[in-house]
């Protein structure tokens, strides 16, 4: 009996470890470095749009007050399959306010 009970502590003690390395493994999101492609001011918020690889698109919304947007910045790397007009993601920003 004694072997089982520690056969059993063992494997339990495994279960918990690879569910560990999981939930850890998803929780670290890879980042990349997205630059600034346009800001818009729209009533006492600014919006930041960066760019960073493949097409990852990332928007920042931030008060007014808070100054610029800055040069870059690091954002989650979410890449794009079709590449996005910019015009375009300006528009519906703006449609987002009125």
């Amino acid at each position: 009996m004694d072997h089982k009970r520690f056969f059993l502590k063992i494997f339990t003690l495994i279960c918990f470890a690879i569910c560990f390395a999981i939930i850890v493994q998803a929780e670290t999101k890879k980042m990349t470095t997205c630059r600034l492609a346009s800001q818009l001011l729209q009533g006492n918020t600014r919006v930041c749009v960066f760019v960073g690889a493949n097409h990852t698109q990332y928007q920042e919304y931030v008060p007014y007050d808070a100054g610029e947007c800055p040069k870059e910045y690091q954002c989650p790397y979410r890449p794009n399959e079709k590449p996005f007009i910019l015009k375009n993601v300006i528009k519906s920003i703006k449609d987002q306010f009125r």
